[in-house]
């Protein structure tokens, strides 16, 4: 493993600062000039130094008693966790302990230091976490030995950059990146097989991978797995499926809309990437950029780039923001005009913004005709003919494939594509939608058609689409296997559930939105001696490797040439997907149905149910994460609970 260069200085001035106590005698603070450009602020007149305790004279900055600490309640929740979260980790680590005492040692002492490592500092480390088929690029910290610490990877090219010129470049890490570490030392973490819900051993499962071999090679046999952008788990994948294995990929948050939209409006599905620090009108229409999106991170520093004031645009210039949503989200707290709407009328939305800009008439819809939504629609085409060149329009994963090809044609029109906005090959064009994909499967394991099986993490027993009854159809396979962190609900229901080795205990690789190929290496070794899906998939094809040799030979076939030297940096620089060339093919007309014909008012009990993914839980796999529980909503403030 490479460490990462340790280039933050933890005895810098503020050490210095915080030397001496604070006294009232010092000189009188105010008046202070406006907050500095790198400095945060918490209000308008606080940012132009208008604050009362910017323009009055006083000895103290904030009011008597806000600088000392509040009174700790010993009974409360928080100080609870803050107490004993240290004796929770140990009991976690313990658990494979039980309460069996150590065995008797000697204690030798360690007579060479390990190479890159100084007792008392921490080493950082570029890894990858692949999240429902998108990589995040990361640096973990480690404190001797033990991972701490996620942030973003500053050198990666899609996940960098500085946002004021001439400051050092930063990344950020999103929020589920950051949480996934505190899953690594879950005390709820699966530690042992279980065959047929019992306790068994690795050992033991070793065995049985013979009986899978052999039931794969009498053909039948089928693979789950959840979305995985993993250059490696692909290449694995073609040979299973070259040996006649069906291949099956199912998310339950899953983007598949965008592709069957690009496909209706180009004749194949390609990637669409928007330019945000390019963009002097950005539209969003039922889109959460800057968190559900698997650009989030990008799109985030992009827009905080144009929305400076003389930023990325130029001077005197910044973008506007327009969010036309079902759902209170991020983007929209942040739009400059907002148009709260059902998320079926997302559909008559695009469909008029389009004929707005083409000049042809309105479809027929009464909520096209409602004062709010007809001025919101006539001031954003003035905006956005205005702006040729230099506008997006960016829809999100629940609109159906119909909104995303108008959004094509309508990025067209405005003169998106190549400015503001970039086609990227997909990087599985054939892919059927996971929707299908999973019914497919489902269908033929009800049917009998399925005599084994392997699931690569997820849980289609909690999560598949309800009507299609998994746990059912499973319950029909004669022999199956599951590849978790978790035992849980599909843990429980199939021959064999393995223990899976966490992002930071294996070897492996994924691509970011852009497509760039990054490396995720191991900071420790596998608590519970769990695998991967790369040394799962590789063993069932006989192959006794380990997962650095599997990564480093696929990724020689991409490029990887100097194989440390992208370990340290945690990509391979120039592997992002090629740009498409494409153009927007004639599209037949969208029809509307009753209910998106009729206007914003319902009667009472008719109900439009939108599925939105979680801010603590995602989709659920975070459940037992209490960092994310920690997190209050970002509307509501609302934490630990479940609605």
């Amino acid at each position: 493993m490479s460490a990462k260069e340790h280039d933050h200085d933890h005895h810098h001035a503020h050490e210095h600062d915080h030397a001496h106590p604070h006294t009232h005698d010092d000189q009188p603070q105010a008046p202070l000039p406006a907050t500095p450009t790198h400095g945060y602020w918490k209000s308008i007149r606080e940012l132009e130094g208008k604050a009362d305790w910017q323009l009055e004279p006083s000895t103290r900055e904030f009011a008597p008693g806000a600088d000392e600490p509040p009174p700790i309640d010993p009974m409360s929740r928080r100080n609870f966790f803050h107490l004993m979260g240290a004796s929770m980790g140990m009991a976690g680590l313990a658990v494979g302990a039980g309460c069996r005492r150590y065995e008797k040692e000697e204690i030798v002492p360690l007579a060479r230091r390990p190479e890159n490592q100084t007792p008392g500092t921490t080493l950082e480390f570029a890894t990858t976490y692949d999240l429902a088929g998108a990589a995040h690029a990361l640096v973990a910290t480690s404190f001797e030995g033990r991972p701490i610490h996620i942030d973003g990877n500053p050198d990666h090219p899609f996940a960098s950059g500085a946002i004021v010129p001439g400051t050092k470049k930063h990344a950020g890490a999103h929020t589920f990146a950051q949480a996934s570490i505190l899953n690594l030392y879950d005390p709820d973490r699966s530690t042992t097989p279980l065959n047929k819900g019992n306790g068994a051993s690795m050992e033991s499962f070793q065995v049985a991978l013979g009986e899978l071999k052999k039931a794969i090679a009498a053909g039948g046999a089928r693979v789950l797995s959840e979305a995985s952008s993993s250059p490696t788990l692909q290449a694995l994948k073609n040979r299973l499926v070259q040996g006649g294995v069906q291949w099956h990929e199912y998310e339950p948050l899953s983007w598949d809309n965008e592709r069957a939209g690009t496909k209706a409006a180009f004749g194949r599905p390609v990637r669409p990437l928007a330019k945000l620090d390019k963009c002097e009108t950005i539209v969003t229409i039922d889109c959460d950029i800057f968190v559900e999106h698997p650009a989030s991170m990008r799109y985030s520093r992009d827009f905080a780039l144009s929305r400076r004031k003389d930023g990325s645009l130029g001077p005197g210039k910044m973008n506007r923001l327009w969010a036309a949503e079902s759902v209170m989200s991020n983007t929209g707290a942040m739009a400059d005009h907002r148009l709260g709407m059902r998320s079926e009328l997302g559909l008559p939305f695009a469909m008029a913004l389009d004929a707005s800009l083409s000049g042809t008439g309105l479809p027929n819809s009464e909520f096209l005709k409602e004062s709010k939504v007809a001025q919101f629609i006539s001031v954003l085409t003035e905006e956005l003919k205005a702006n040729t060149g230099r506008a997006v329009v960016i829809a999100g994963r629940r609109q159906p494939a119909e909104v995303h090809a108008l959004v094509a044609k309508i990025n067209a029109t405005i003169g998106a594509p190549g400015a503001t906005l970039d086609y990227l090959e997909d990087p599985e064009p054939g892919r059927p939608s996971h929707l299908q994909s999973i019914t497919a499967l489902v269908q033929d394991m009800a049917a009998g058609r399925v005599p084994t099986l392997i699931i690569l993490g997820g849980n289609p027993v909690y999560d598949a689409p309800a009507d299609l009854d998994f746990a059912t159809a499973l319950s029909k396979v004669t022999s199956s296997v599951h590849l978790s962190e978790y035992a849980d609900e599909t843990s429980q229901k199939v021959s064999w559930h393995v223990p899976k080795a966490h992002f930071l205990e294996a070897w492996g690789d994924a691509r970011t939105w852009d497509g760039t190929v990054s490396i995720a290496q191991p900071l420790i070794a596998p608590i519970f001696g769990a695998w991967s899906s790369i040394e799962l998939i590789s063993r069932l094809l006989g192959d006794e490797v380990s997962g650095e040799a599997l990564v480093k030979g696929t990724l020689g076939t991409l490029g990887a040439t100097n194989w440390r030297q992208h370990v340290h940096d945690g990509f391979i620089a120039n592997t992002a997907l090629p740009p498409a060339q494409v153009s927007v093919a004639a599209m037949p007309p969208f029809n509307l149905t009753p209910s998106q014909q009729a206007g914003s008012k319902r009667k009472n009990g008719e109900l439009e149910v939108v599925y939105h993914f979680s801010s603590h839980t995602y989709d659920g796999r975070f459940s037992n994460n209490p960092w994310l529980w920690e997190t209050p909503d970002f509307l509501t403030k609302i934490c630990w609970d479940n609605y």
